[in-house]
């Protein structure tokens, strides 16, 4: 697919200046479901993965974020699915600005031991979960414009899963014609 996809965050403009974030996500599908981690505090359905720390490659950043949040062995990233562009305000809620470029990957797993989560999984009480694409995207349109999604930071985080929940469904519906 290796669609683009990008959006700013109401009250920013694309000559604000910014500070450049790269993350990487993962897609993990399996009989018609993806893996994705379950949030109890804000309610809502994300891709696994994260921000890429210095001297890491994004394939290691990958690996290191899969292993942490999913326990994940044996990962193979087969190829870029879609990137997005978010121009976006910090979500610890101050004014920094970012430009984050998210890059998902196909992925698959040999499976799953004993999860790592660090500091921000265990606030946000993540599980990893695989569901049906159209029942997350559901669910996530259900939440998105809620007193936590709608704070500064955050209004633009279920309109990128989304966007790549609807690319999955499309390509799934395609395929099966």
């Amino acid at each position: 697919m290796k669609t683009t996809i990008k959006m700013t965050e109401p009250g920013l403009s694309n000559g604000q200046s910014y500070i450049e974030r790269h993350t990487v996500r993962a897609i993990i599908k399996d009989h018609g479901k993806v893996m994705m981690a379950y949030s109890g505090y804000y309610d809502d359905y994300t891709f696994p993965g994260g921000g890429i720390k210095e001297g890491e490659t994004p394939e290691d950043a990958l690996r290191r974020e899969l292993n942490e949040e999913l326990g994940a062995y044996g990962v193979t990233i087969k190829e870029v699915f879609m990137t997005t562009e978010e121009l976006k305000y910090s979500i610890r809620g101050d004014d920094t600005v970012f430009l984050q470029t998210s890059t998902f990957y196909l992925c698959t797993l040999e499976g799953y031991g004993q999860a790592r989560p660090q500091v921000q999984e265990l606030m946000h009480g993540l599980d990893p979960v695989m569901v049906d694409p159209k029942d997350a995207l559901t669910h996530n349109q259900k939440v998105m414009n809620d007193d936590k999604h709608s704070k500064k930071g955050m209004r633009t985080v279920l309109k990128r899963e989304n966007a790549v929940l609807e690319a999955l469904i499309k390509e799934r519906e395609h395929e099966s014609i």
